[in-house]
């Protein structure tokens, strides 16, 4: 009778198994939802990194959230496959928020490399030190606080560089469809956000798994 009823057993269990099949582990497709943990974006943006997975964070400098998110950002970053680009691209839904744009794309010209950390300096000079940098005047007196001649300020304020960039902010802004900052966007096609899936953590989840849904 035992052995009959081991066998009973282990025929119920290969049926079981086979009818079942295999179950998604946890961080799978089935743990992340559309328009809930992301959104598509539609039309998608036009991505500038041909053959990789263009990863994106808009961002405003007078926003507190924006600031909490760095670490998650740096983090993502150093932990980033090798077939993802990052840039930031900053949001431009206000006059405020447009000159504070053409801050960072002015910090990128002086800074090209990040190895002066101007971005973070603008960060901290903006939500710790409460400086008001919303004029050429102040934008200059920051810059040149940090080492930077007047005319290199000059030059990048004028330069055609700046206006192409400029016009790169405004196109990501209007068709993501963005109201809000922070956002993440991946490879033009998704967006999500911290207030979105609920936390940093998850954020870095649901970034990796629109990643890997790109990856060719």
């Amino acid at each position: 009778m035992k052995n009959v009823f081991g066998h009973t057993l282990g025929l119920v269990m290969t049926i079981v198994l086979v009818l079942t099949g295999c179950v998604p582990e946890s961080g799978q497709a089935d743990e992340f939802k559309e328009g809930t943990d992301y959104a598509l974006i539609s039309p998608p943006i036009p991505v500038q990194a041909a053959g990789k997975v263009e990863v994106t964070e808009l961002f405003w400098y007078g926003c507190p959230h924006c600031y909490h998110l760095e670490p998650t950002i740096n983090k993502f970053l150093q932990h980033k496959p090798d077939n993802v680009v990052f840039q930031r691209v900053p949001a431009t839904l206000s006059p405020r928020w447009t000159y504070h744009a053409r801050l960072y794309y002015v910090g990128q010209l002086l800074d090209p490399d990040g190895s002066k950390r101007v971005h973070g300096k603008i960060f901290d000079a903006i939500q710790q030190q409460r400086r008001k940098i919303d004029n050429d005047e102040a934008l200059t007196r920051f810059f040149t606080d940090l080492g930077f001649s007047a005319d290199q300020v000059n030059n990048a304020l004028q330069s055609m560089e700046l206006n192409a960039m400029m016009a790169r902010a405004d196109e990501v802004g209007q068709m993501s469809k963005a109201d809000s900052v922070p956002l993440v966007i991946i490879n033009g096609k998704y967006k999500t956000s911290p207030s979105m899936v609920g936390n940093e953590d998850k954020l870095l989840k649901v970034m990796d798994y629109l990643i890997k849904r790109e990856t060719k």
